[in-house]
């Protein structure tokens, strides 16, 4: 019998995600608008979307500026997400992302500004709602004033607190994720260049980098491959063991990267929650990737997108 583990994302930066369909992406010319979209957006908000999806109950918590506020908590209704919002002055960005002929333009604004006595607040605001086991999600830009020192003593603040923490972040380093150990990682393969040195371009190179973060302290590093797929190499926390698991998804028209990192994430927790072994959470996580890869604009997995590929889904142990 698996344990009841809560599942909580943190956003520090979140946004309003404008899409512009375009007739054309012509410099010094007039483009025309010919659709657009609003919905919220933010790493740990876009977790928290596709882990509803399954029937996984989980809290929201972002940082919002009280000028638009009312607007982003309408989406998070609309969504169905149960959430806590702390408020700062000023307003939620709006990011624009300009689609044409298939290509992609994104446009991510700086964001709100805050203080590191509002970190206090929020570590606060985590603590009241935390469990010992629980997941807490950690992902996404910071906001203004706020150093990537201050963000690693929060997330190592909320793992001291019994928490298993997860990190989709591209600013955190080797060293800072050895002090943190986190329970889960999930970098793209740039952002896996950005924390180590990767000695080369295939698989094994790749493998022996991921079990180097395990040996760092990282429980599970979840490295996305973009169309190739995903490898998780584990390191168990009792024995010692390392596990590494290549994963292959099937060739499917792309339309937008934005949200498949966040999509395989959550998917891959969805699958760890409900007890599944780590190449079928691995597998999950790929087919959540993949299905968000396949939607337009910042649109992000589901249950039902994600099951239509599983099974196209393969993965298979891969030695040291």
């Amino acid at each position: 019998m698996t344990m009841h583990r809560g599942i909580i994302t943190v956003t520090l930066n979140p946004s309003i995600d404008v899409t512009l369909w375009l007739d054309g992406l012509r410099t010094d010319e007039a483009n025309r608008v010919l659709q657009e979209s609003r919905e919220v957006g933010g790493k740990g908000i876009n977790v928290s979307r596709v882990i509803q999806s399954f029937g996984l109950d989980n809290l929201c918590l972002a940082v919002a500026g009280k000028d638009n506020y009312p607007e982003f908590a309408q989406f998070l209704e609309k969504a169905g997400l149960r959430y806590e919002i702390l408020q700062v002055e000023g307003v939620v960005r709006e990011n624009l992302t300009l689609r044409s002929d298939g290509e992609t333009v994104k446009l991510n604004r700086k964001g709100l500004s805050m203080s590191t006595m509002l970190v206090g607040a929020l570590m606060a605001l985590i603590q009241s709602r935390l469990h010992p086991g629980d997941i807490v999600v950690f992902g996404g830009s910071l906001p203004e004033n706020i150093t990537v020192q201050d963000y690693a003593e929060l997330i190592l603040a909320v793992k001291k607190a019994g928490a298993l923490v997860a990190v989709d972040s591209d600013l955190l380093t080797l060293e800072h994720y050895r002090r943190i150990a986190p329970w889960l990682i999930k970098p793209n393969i740039h952002e896996l260049r950005h924390i180590l040195d990767v000695k080369g371009n295939t698989i094994a190179d790749v493998a022996e980098a991921a079990r180097v973060l395990n040996r760092a302290g990282v429980e599970h590093a979840l490295v996305s491959l973009g169309g190739n797929g995903l490898l998780c190499s584990s390191r168990g926390e009792e024995d010692g063991m390392e596990t590494c698991v290549r994963v292959t998804v099937p060739q499917v028209e792309v339309k937008s990267t934005v949200g498949a990192g966040d999509s395989a994430l959550a998917g891959f927790i969805v699958g760890y929650v409900k007890g599944n072994t780590l190449m079928d959470s691995a597998r999950l996580a790929a087919a959540c990737g993949t299905a968000s890869a396949m939607m337009d604009g910042t649109a992000v997995a589901d249950k039902e997108a994600a099951s239509r590929l599983l099974d196209a889904v393969s993965a298979e142990e891969i030695s040291g």
